[in-house]
C-alpha cells in the first residue's frame, strides 16, 4: 500500500533540503532555502492577486498574478537544477529554461499592456480591493529585493538567475502598484494608458534580462569549453 502523499512531499522536502545542506555553503543554502519558502509565498501572492482581478473584474489584476505565477515557476525551474544535481552543464540547462520562461512571460505582458495601450480601460478599484493589491503587490516587491540582497555577493549560475528572477518580477509589480494607487488616489480621472506605458517598459527590461541570462549562459559555456580544450556549444 503506498505512503499517504502529505507524508511523501514531506519525505521530499526533507531530501532537497539535506542536499542542498551537503552540497552549498551557508550562505547558499539559506538562500536557496529561501527561495522554496518565497516561491510558495509568491504562489499565494499570484493567486491573491487573480482572486482580487476576478473581485473587481480586472483583466489587468489577472494578468499581473498570472506574471507572478510565471515567475514562482521560473524560479522553481532554477531551484530544482540546484537540488538535482551537481554537473555544470546539466545546470546551465535548468538557467536556460529558467531564463527562456522569463523571456516568454515577460513577452505576453508586453503584448497585454500594448493592447491596453491602444485600448485603454479605467478601472476602478472599491478601496478595500486597491488596498488588498497594493498589500499583496509591496509583499511581493519587498520578497523579491530581500532575495537579490542576499544573493547580491553570490556568482553561482543558478543563484545568479534566481536574483535576475526576482528583479524582473519587482520590475512588473511595480506597475500594478502604481495602478492601485492611482485608482485609490485618483480615481476614474486617471489615464489608464499610463499604466500600459509603464507595463511595456517593465515588460522590455524584464524581457532583456532574460535575454542577458541566455547571453551569460552561452560565455560561461564558450568559456569552460575553450578551458577544457572542447568545441564550444
Amino acid at each position: 500500500m503506498g505512503r499517504h502523499p502529505l507524508k511523501q512531499g514531506i519525505d521530499f522536502l526533507r531530501s532537497g533540503s539535506g542536499q542542498i545542506r551537503r552540497a552549498y555553503n551557508a550562505s547558499a543554502s539559506r538562500t536557496l532555502h529561501l527561495t522554496g519558502i518565497s516561491g510558495a509565498g509568491n504562489l499565494l501572492l499570484g493567486l491573491g492577486k487573480i482572486a482580487s482581478g476576478i473581485l473587481s473584474l480586472s483583466v489587468f489584476v489577472c494578468v499581473n498574478g498570472l506574471y507572478t505565477l510565471g515567475m514562482v515557476l521560473a524560479r522553481y525551474c532554477a531551484l530544482a537544477g540546484a537540488v538535482r544535481t551537481q554537473d555544470a552543464k546539466k545546470q546551465y540547462g535548468y538557467y536556460r529554461r529558467a531564463g527562456r520562461i522569463l523571456i516568454a512571460a515577460s513577452l505576453l505582458y508586453m503584448l497585454y499592456s500594448g493592447w491596453s495601450w491602444f485600448y485603454p480601460k479605467v478601472v476602478s478599484y472599491h478601496m478595500y480591493i486597491a488596498l488588498a493589491i497594493a498589500t499583496f503587490t509591496f509583499t511581493e516587491i519587498g520578497i523579491n529585493l530581500y532575495g537579490m540582497l542576499a544573493n547580491r555577493k553570490n556568482r553561482t549560475p543558478l543563484l545568479h538567475a534566481i536574483k535576475t528572477i526576482n528583479l524582473a518580477a519587482s520590475l512588473i509589480s511595480l506597475v500594478l502598484t502604481q495602478s492601485a494607487i492611482l485608482s485609490f488616489a485618483g480615481g476614474e480621472s486617471h489615464d489608464p494608458s499610463v499604466n500600459a506605458l509603464m507595463g511595456l517598459f517593465s515588460g522590455t527590461c524584464a524581457v532583456l534580462l532574460g535575454i542577458y541570462m541566455l547571453w551569460r549562459i552561452g560565455r560561461l559555456e564558450r568559456r569552460e569549453s575553450s578551458e577544457t580544450g572542447g568545441d564550444a556549444p
